[in-house]
C-alpha cells in the first residue's frame, strides 16, 4: 500500500536517489548527453547533477508529492496547479545549474533548456485551465507493479478533482510511456520530433478530461 504527503527535506536524499534512478537512460536527459562525455562515470556524474538540478528548480514552484511503501519512497508526483508561476531560469540558477554549465558550457545549457522549454510547447497552448504533471518517478524497485498506475488513479485524479480542476496534461519522450499513458485515461493529442543539435528526440503530448 502507497501513502502520499507533501514531500519535505527530511526526504531529499532518498527523493532524490528515486528521481535519479527512475529517469536513467530517458532521452531528453540520459540520451541527449550519452555521447557527450569519454567514460560512464562522467556521463553519470554530469547527469546526477543536471537531475539533481532539475528536481530542486522544480519544486520550488510545484507542489512535490510522494507516495511511501513500506518506509520507503516509492513514487514522485510534481504537479503544477493553474495558478502556478513557471520555472524560470532564476530557479535553475539558484538549483545547481552554474555546476552544469562548467560542464558543458552555457551555450549547450542554453540550448538544453530551450529544448526542454519546447518539449511543453503543446500542452502550454491549450487555454483551459490545466494541471500539469510535471514528473512522475517510480523507484525502478516498483516498476511494473502498478506503483505508476496508482498514482494517476488513486492519487493524482483524486488531488486534481478535489482542487476544482478537470483537465490533466502531461509530456512524455520515452515512446514507452506512450501505451503507460493512454491506458491511464489520457488521450495524445501530439507526436513530434524535437532537435538538440545533431540529436534528436520524440516527444509526446497528453491531455485528460476529468
Amino acid at each position: 500500500m502507497v501513502e502520499y504527503k507533501h514531500y519535505d527535506s527530511s526526504y531529499e536524499a532518498e527523493t532524490l536517489k528515486v528521481f535519479i534512478e527512475s529517469f536513467v537512460n530517458y532521452p531528453l536527459f540520459w540520451g541527449i548527453f550519452k555521447d557527450r562525455f569519454k567514460s560512464e562515470t562522467k556521463l553519470r556524474d554530469f547527469y546526477e547533477l543536471l537531475m539533481k538540478g532539475i528536481f530542486r528548480a522544480t519544486i520550488r514552484k510545484n507542489d512535490c508529492y510522494i507516495g511511501v511503501a513500506d518506509g520507503k519512497v516509492a513514487v514522485i508526483v510534481i504537479v503544477e496547479k493553474p495558478s502556478d508561476k513557471p520555472v524560470g531560469f532564476w530557479d535553475y540558477a539558484v538549483s545547481g545549474m552554474p555546476g552544469v554549465i562548467a560542464k558543458i558550457g552555457l551555450e549547450d545549457t542554453l540550448k538544453f533548456m530551450e529544448l526542454s522549454d519546447k518539449t511543453e510547447i503543446v500542452v502550454k497552448g491549450i487555454h483551459e485551465p490545466r494541471w500539469h504533471l510535471y514528473f512522475l518517478a517510480v523507484d525502478p524497485n516498483h516498476q511494473c507493479q502498478g506503483v505508476g498506475t496508482g498514482a494517476i488513479q488513486d492519487f493524482l485524479i483524486p488531488l486534481v478533482r478535489a482542487g476544482g480542476g478537470n483537465l490533466i496534461t502531461v509530456t512524455t519522450n520515452s515512446e514507452k510511456n506512450v501505451t503507460f499513458y493512454c491506458k491511464n485515461g489520457f488521450s495524445l493529442i501530439k507526436e513530434e520530433t524535437l532537435a538538440y543539435k545533431e540529436k534528436s528526440i520524440g516527444n509526446w503530448s497528453f491531455r485528460m478530461d476529468l
